[in-house]
């Protein structure tokens, strides 16, 4: 007998000579106990060399489709460097790896599938949007507004990408500021105040910042900021100031900085276009790759674009 897959929801046959058979279910898979917990604890504690005295929890994510193998994610946040990491632990929990692939799958729709998930994860929470709720592709671009490539990603976006594209597109904003530039977080608590009145204010006050970004300071920022944003019909410049000088988004710009962290961003801009990880601003590329997703095909594949380390400013 070929190809069989022993897995969680499997069934052993045992067979008789009249080609009678007694079928009973396999048993389930061996819960992880105090003792396991510690055992692996023990075992990451050491291999990522983190001190003696953290303590390191154990958490399970969830099984790896059908079988066994489980994903755990081993938690320290009382050590002097916080730790998080997911591995996957094999059915006798002897073995700890990254990543497992099922032989079984196909690959490419494996990867469409995690593409699809990760592009639904990135589109959560109250970012600023611009473009259609259900619009075929979700841009999520992850950006600072002090890094200059990140200037030309969004006159590249705004000025070319959107208007070309239509309906067909979604554009999500994630403020990621980098800790090399002075006031890169300042304006990105100042847009987010914006975008809390409403995504139709955040986005003139999103390119009036790109376009001026050689005149501003950390001095002259606000002051700036609040000059152009009384000039948005409708805008409330009061409750804007009131939300600047009491930090009101200072815990929604650390919750996309911790989401982009989480989405292994190491740099500005990064942009996923439905999933697929674009660094840097390449017009033909975007283009090309949405063109794709636009226009589905019996077997489209995900494209590996080019580019994989964003550039840093």
């Amino acid at each position: 007998m070929t190809g069989m897959k022993y897995t969680r929801a499997s069934f052993l046959g045992i067979c008789a000579i009249a080609q009678v058979c007694t079928v009973r279910a396999a048993p389930p898979c061996a819960a992880l106990g105090a003792a396991d917990r510690n055992t692996l604890a023990g075992y990451v504690q050491k291999k990522y060399k983190l001190p003696s005295t953290a303590d390191v929890d154990v958490r399970e994510v969830s099984f790896v489709g059908d079988s066994c193998y489980r994903r755990l994610q081993f938690v320290s946040g009382n050590s002097t460097r916080p730790f998080n990491v997911e591995l996957i632990a094999s059915p006798d929990l002897r073995f700890l790896t990254r990543e497992v692939f099922d032989s079984t799958a196909d690959p490419l729709e494996e990867e469409r599938r995690e593409a699809r998930a990760l592009a639904s994860k990135l589109a959560e929470g109250d970012a600023a949007a611009l473009g259609l709720a259900n619009a075929p592709v979700t841009m999520v671009l992850f950006s600072d507004f002090q890094c200059p490539f990140c200037s030309r990603m969004a006159h590249g976006l705004r000025q070319e990408i959107l208007p070309r594209e239509g309906d067909k597109v979604r554009l999500i904003f994630r403020n990621y500021p980098l800790p090399m530039h002075p006031w890169a977080r300042a304006a990105a608590e100042a847009a987010a105040c914006a975008t809390v009145q409403g995504d139709n204010y955040f986005w003139p006050l999103h390119d009036y910042m790109f376009d001026h970004q050689r005149d501003f300071t950390a001095d002259n920022l606000v002051p700036e900021l609040s000059r152009q944003a009384s000039l948005i019909g409708g805008f409330d410049p009061v409750r804007f100031a009131n939300c600047i000088d009491r930090k009101e988004t200072a815990s929604s710009v650390d919750r996309d900085v911790a989401f982009g962290k989480q989405m292994k961003v190491s740099g500005t801009p990064t942009l996923f276009v439905n999933g697929q990880r674009v660094s840097g601003y390449q017009a033909e590329q975007i283009q090309t790759l949405i063109r794709e997703l636009t226009q589905p095909t019996e077997s489209p594949e995900i494209r590996k674009p080019p580019g994989a380390e964003p550039q840093v400013h």
